[in-house]
């Protein structure tokens, strides 16, 4: 990302109160601190530090938006402390530092972060500053529209007009629109455009499906392509076919310059080696969203089958957003670039990168990809399938890396692949169903957090891994004992020798893991079926929603920034909070060439969403059930008698107090602000309906019910006395 666009991120300079440290090595130095280029979704941050050489010291983070009145706890940040990643390879020492991230904002919207350093030892510091998320990529009204038509269709009629893709982009200026015709038009072009953030330079096809980019396969030095756009930069290519080449668009390799600000989107790649590359860490700030992605592989298993396709898409850099994208058909599907180990500690690195809302499948080798990022790269709400591995991690240097919700379903050899030693894996809420191992990693990982997941598998040992490192730690986590009684877990030590526990007790008692890890089995699924080694299951196949009554339903552990808007007592463990909204896999639906309506404001596609306060789940208690009916009542009551209490409701986001000036069966009136809103019912969380319903309320057991109910402890606290 570039110094200016930094800067431009950055809205408020960060405030800087330093204590300095304490005498000895074990006192903390807050040194340089960095903000990762922002995405549409997260805000990335990395604190470098001297000192703490007994990693005593803590990262707090919090925030909100901007004039917001409450803030929001998010993780701690991640400790990162000299580890060494990749050790039988290419060895690298992690750095002196903390990273992490907030996850789960709006695009386009301005954030207050606070961050508190301190360490026991001696040394302190904070920092405050307010950083604003990327919004998500539109094209203006063009200054001047090129028409590009394929042979004998006429063109020439009207002006600019072209029947030469080459010819075409020989003329690109900022502000242009090439609109492609319906037809088949040569490829092999190579160009570089340069646009503007205010005026980008657009590629768009009159009709997805009868607009085709064509290329010729090839390897070696006659290896061709459709689009090679190195040095590129506030680039759109919408709404094409790009078909036959080796790569659909390559946008940078080797010594290369990269492409920043690249748009990609709603475009197929048919019959291809690769989609869209780039192997160079110059590249920044991509979104490729909602693109249907096919490689030629015929068939992916068995593993050695041929392999005629790379990778889907294949990246490296800065600031990119993957999302929404369907790969199928590869070795890889989606994966970061093999660059190897940073080359300039501090400065280009792969960080800040966003995947989710993907539908991957039919790969060879690994349906994604983390390997050989750095800090700050985030991978939630992807479906992943029939595959060798589900989501690999060889290497990771330093962290973190965040796996979230993600269902993994049907894959040959392992979800999760932690090889060669990668350091800083936070990995929560995620759904693992295999007709193997359920959790299985061949080799050692470090410093890493798993929460709130669930691991089935159908053979040998139910987990058989091993991450000795004093910062890692398993809680919370879900397991399936196989038929084998006699083994369940297989976990190393330091010299790679296995230990082997009988029970989740045991490894509790001994390992120190899983003090609260529960037993679960494919029952607990709405639909799971067992899958079948090298079998192709389609979505319809299985349906990894939680039951009602599975052991996993409440059993979770509360984490901020993630889950803390769960439904019930507690979170539920695994991808799907039960009775959350569905997730979105895969392209999303375009109304009259609108954007979808997807960048959701709050939470991702498969972070759970509340249901509506008159919505409640069906695993609830019909006391709770019947005491929202009942309090409800009484608040249409009161409102219709004169009662005008003032209670909080949330306006733009934002709690502000209101007035009660009516209340029906579907919605309330209140006036804020000078304004009279109507707010649905479903508008409020369950603690704003308390706090509603107990100012026209003063049956206290219906209060009591309706917190039990919703998981509102300090609340049933409160009325519990007289009801």
């Amino acid at each position: 990302m570039s110094r200016r666009a930094i800067c431009g991120a950055i809205l408020v300079a960060v405030l800087v109160a330093s204590a300095g440290a304490a005498s000895g090595a074990d006192g903390i130095t807050a040194g340089e601190f960095k903000v990762d280029p922002p995405t549409l979704r997260c805000l990335g941050f990395r604190w470098y530090v001297d000192g703490d050489d007994n990693d005593n010291a803590k990262v707090a983070m919090k925030y909100r938006k901007k004039g917001a009145d409450e803030w929001r706890k998010a993780l701690p940040l991640l400790r990162v402390h000299g580890e060494v990643a990749d050790k039988d390879h290419r060895a690298y020492k992690c750095g002196n530092l903390f990273a992490g991230s907030i996850l789960f904002l709006r695009p386009d919207t301005e954030y207050e972060v606070s961050l508190a350093l301190t360490d026991p030892d001696g040394g302190e510091a904070t920092k405050a500053l307010t950083v604003k998320t990327r919004a998500v990529p539109t094209a203006p009204k063009p200054l001047r529209t090129l028409h590009l038509y394929a042979p004998g269709t006429g063109g020439e009629r009207l002006a600019p007009s072209f029947e030469s893709l080459a010819k075409a982009v020989a003329e690109f200026r900022p502000g242009d629109l090439l609109l492609v015709h319906p037809g088949v038009h040569g490829g092999n072009v190579k160009f570089k455009a340069i646009g503007t953030p205010e005026q980008p330079i657009v590629i768009r096809g009159a009709d997805r499906d009868a607009c085709v980019i064509q290329g010729k396969p090839g390897k070696g030095k006659e290896a061709t392509f459709n689009l090679w756009v190195s040095g590129s930069t506030h680039l759109f290519i919408e709404n094409l076919t790009l078909k036959g080449g080796e790569w659909a668009i390559r946008a940078g390799e080797g010594s290369e310059e990269g492409s920043s600000h690249l748009v990609v989107r709603r475009c197929r790649m048919l019959d291809v080696s690769t989609g869209l590359r780039t192997y160079t860490e110059k590249s920044e700030n991509w979104y490729v969203a909602d693109n249907v992605i096919i490689g030629r592989n015929p068939k992916w298993y068995p593993r050695n089958s041929a392999k005629l396709s790379h990778t889907g898409i294949n990246f490296y850099g800065r600031g990119h957003v993957i999302c929404h994208n369907r790969i199928e058909r590869f070795w890889d599907c989606l994966a970061i670039a093999n660059y190897g180990p940073p080359k300039k500690p501090r400065a280009l690195q792969c960080v800040a990168i966003d995947m989710y809302g993907n539908d991957l499948s039919q790969a060879l080798d690994d349906c994604l990809e983390t390997d050989f990022g750095c800090h700050n790269v985030r991978v939630w709400g992807n479906r992943i399938r029939n595959g060798h591995v589900g989501i690999s991690c060889q290497p990771f240097y330093g962290g973190p890396v965040y796996m979230i919700r993600n269902d993994l379903y049907g894959l040959t050899y392992t979800g999760w692949k932690l090889h060669n030693w990668p350091s800083g894996i936070f990995m929560f809420h995620n759904t693992t169903v295999l007709g193997g191992r359920g959790f299985r990693s061949a080799e050692l990982w470090q410093n890493a957090t798993l929460r709130n997941n669930l691991f089935l598998g159908n053979e040998g040992y139910a987990m058989e891994t091993g991450s000795p490192h004093p910062k890692t730690t398993l809680d919370y986590n879900g397991y399936r004992r196989t038929a084998d009684a006699e083994r369940f877990i297989k976990w190393k030590d330091w010299k790679g020798n296995y230990l082997r526990y009988a029970s989740l007790k045991e490894f509790a008692e001994k390992a120190g893991h899983e003090a609260h890890g529960i037993m679960v089995d494919f029952d607990s699924f709405v639909q799971c079926p067992i899958p079948k080694k090298g079998a192709t299951h389609g979505p319809a196949d299985f349906d990894l929603r939680l039951k009602k009554e599975s052991p996993a339903v409440d059993a979770g552990l509360v984490l901020p920034n993630i889950n803390e808007d769960h439904v019930g007592k507690a979170p539920d463990i695994g991808a799907r909070e039960f009775g959350a909204k569905a997730p979105r896999y895969g392209p999303r639906a375009v109304v009259a060439g609108a954007e979808p309506a997807s960048e959701q404001p709050e939470g991702a596609a498969s972070v759970p969403q509340k249901p509506p306060a008159d919505e409640q789940r069906a695993g609830q208690s019909a006391a709770a059930r019947k005491a929202f009916a009942k309090l409800k009542a009484e608040i249409i009551k009161g409102a219709a008698a004169g009662r005008r209490a003032r209670v909080y409701v949330d306006m733009a986001g934002r709690p502000r107090r209101a007035r009660v000036l009516s209340a029906g069966e579907e919605a309330l009136k209140v006036s804020t602000g000078g304004l009279e809103v109507e707010l649905k019912w479903s508008a409020f969380s369950p603690t704003r309906f308390y706090g509603i319903a107990r100012r026209y309320s003063r049956d206290h057991a219906a209060l009591y019910d309706y917190c039990v109910g919703h998981g509102l402890t300090e609340e049933a606290k409160r009325e519990e006395p007289r009801r």
